[in-house]
């Protein structure tokens, strides 16, 4: 006979590590500098992309600056005040409403470029990151919709899912994968 090893599903999702919460504040400042010089023409598409894509961010086909702005969350889950703060910033940044992706992350699109520090910022009051959540990275870790919750289920997965997202945040090697 095999033991279902069970969690508490009332257990929120953990939130960001305060040292993981420094260092996101620390990429948004050289984020806010890098959209200045872009807009001044001070550094190119292909120096600024880079940047753009490391942040969660790709540009959007119809000209001008809006973005797409991609908002990771591990395992699927996120907290009541999470979700949240994300309508708030779909009504205020995009256009009131957001994308559910195949990934388990959420995307607005339509945020004017220079805004975006400002919804990043807010995004990581609440333990949210776009950090990595573009280009050829590790996008975020999925889990089933049920873990921690079915009764089918020998162990909860979602503790595994948010160590293994921490461990690629800011990891070089899940950077430009291949």
């Amino acid at each position: 006979m095999t033991q279902t090893i069970r969690t508490n599903p009332a257990i929120a999702p953990a939130p960001f590590p305060r040292d993981l919460f420094e260092e996101q504040l620390r990429d948004i400042a050289r984020f806010e500098i890098a959209i200045d010089q872009f807009l001044k023409g001070e550094i190119t598409d292909d120096v600024f992309r880079v940047m753009r894509l490391n942040n969660g961010i790709y540009g959007q086909r119809q000209g001008g600056t809006n973005q797409m702005v991609r908002i990771k969350l591990p395992a699927g889950s996120i907290t009541p005040e999470q979700f949240d703060v994300m309508a708030d910033l779909s009504v205020e940044f995009s256009r009131g409403w957001g994308h559910i992706t195949t990934r388990q992350n959420i995307q607005f699109h339509f945020v004017e470029l220079r805004r975006m520090p400002d919804l990043l910022r807010r995004l990581a009051d609440v333990g949210l990151t776009t950090r990595e959540a573009c280009g050829d990275t590790v996008r975020n870790v999925m889990a089933c919709h049920l873990a921690g919750a079915c009764p089918y289920e020998k162990m909860d997965v979602t503790p595994w899912a948010e160590a293994v997202y921490r461990h690629f945040v800011r990891n070089p090697l899940g950077q430009r994968l291949p």
